[in-house]
Formats: structure tokens, sequence, C-alpha cells
């Protein structure tokens, strides 16, 4: 799948927060660079088709063929830290809830211990630390079968320890998939020949 961005702007009232920006996005790395407040997060919105544009046309394309929006659902997964989980369910409890929706790629309840969460699998996530919720959010992130995994920010509220994690899972996980990130950090991106988008 590739997705293209035709002319696309993005303004919430009178502010233009992305404003025609065109680029087409293959299987390949990218990193979306730019200060606070540059639009990196609403363009990662648009790309993942959680945000409509104000202006311009996104097109998914597969075979040169146009998607319909609705059929690529399960071709993009979006995560960021600031995405809230269900609270009230534990560790396993919500990945086998998020596995009936989505494909993965390993059984997850046997990659816990990859992510150093196995020990928590079963608390309930509002009890759980920044930290040990974004390793979570990273497993489903990685693991879920997906044309393209967009992340906003990955290693937000990651120790030293918990970014050797998402650098074993990219590592393990991006292969013959697109990766789009949008973030402020160099650590986060992992591939250094990734292309760099950067907004002013």
């Amino acid at each position: 799948m590739e997705i293209k961005l035709d002319n696309v702007s993005k303004k919430f009232g009178s502010n233009h927060v992305i404003k025609n920006f065109t680029a087409l996005f293959k299987k390949e790395e990218y990193a979306i660079t730019g200060n606070n407040g540059s639009g990196k997060t609403t363009l990662l919105k648009l790309i993942a088709n959680l945000l409509i544009p104000s202006e311009g046309k996104i097109h998914y394309l597969e075979n040169g063929l146009i998607l319909e929006k609705e059929s690529i659902s399960n071709k993009i997964f979006f995560t960021a830290p600031y995405q809230e989980l269900i609270e009230e369910l534990t560790i396993k409890e919500f990945l086998l809830f998020h596995y009936k929706f989505r494909k993965y790629i390993d059984n997850p309840l046997n990659i816990l211990s990859n992510f150093q969460i196995e020990s928590f699998k079963n608390t309930i996530i509002k009890n759980l630390s920044s930290g040990t919720e974004q390793k979570l959010k990273l497993l489903i992130s990685f693991n879920t079968k997906s044309d393209f995994i967009l992340l906003d920010e990955p290693t937000t509220n990651l120790d030293d320890n918990g970014k050797q994690i998402y650098q074993y899972a990219y590592k393990k996980y991006t292969d013959k998939r697109g990766v789009i990130i949008a973030t402020n950090t160099e650590d986060d991106i992992i591939n250094k020949e990734s292309e760099i988008i950067k907004l002013s």
C-alpha cells in the first residue's frame, strides 16, 4: 500500500496547522520532525485517517488503485502516548480484547517478557505506571498486522531500558512495512537512513 497526500491543508478555526502538504509514503521509513506546534501530530493523524483535511486529498493506493477509506482500518496502526486504553481491564484482558478485532504477528501473551510487562499481565491498566503503559502500547503497535505503523513520540515516558525495548521492537517488527514517526527526539529514529520530513 502507498499513501498519497495532494496539497493537503488542515486548519482549526483560523489557524492553518498544515498547509499545501504533498507527499507519497511507500513501505519505507519516515520521520516527521519540527518544533512543538509545527503540526507533526496533526499530519500523522491526517495520514492515519483520524482527521479530515480542510483542503486537498489523501488517497490510499494498492497496486495503483485507490482504496475506499473504510477498507484501510486494518492496514494502518496509529498509536500515541496520549491515547487512552480501557483502564478497567488488565493487560491480559486488554490484549485478548484488542486481538479479537486485529490480527497479531506473534501471540501477544508469549512476548510479554520481551516488552518487560509479563509481571503486570494481571494488573489493571489504570494502575500501571506511564512507562509500563507505553511499553504495552509499543507491543500492540509493532505486533498488530498492518501495512503502516504510525507512531507519535514513541519513547515518551520511557526510561533508558524502555528505549532499548523500543529499539528491539522496531528492528524486529518493521521489515516490509511502512513506518512513520512524529518526533522531536533523535533517539526515536532507529533507522538513520529514514527520510526526514521537517515541518516549520
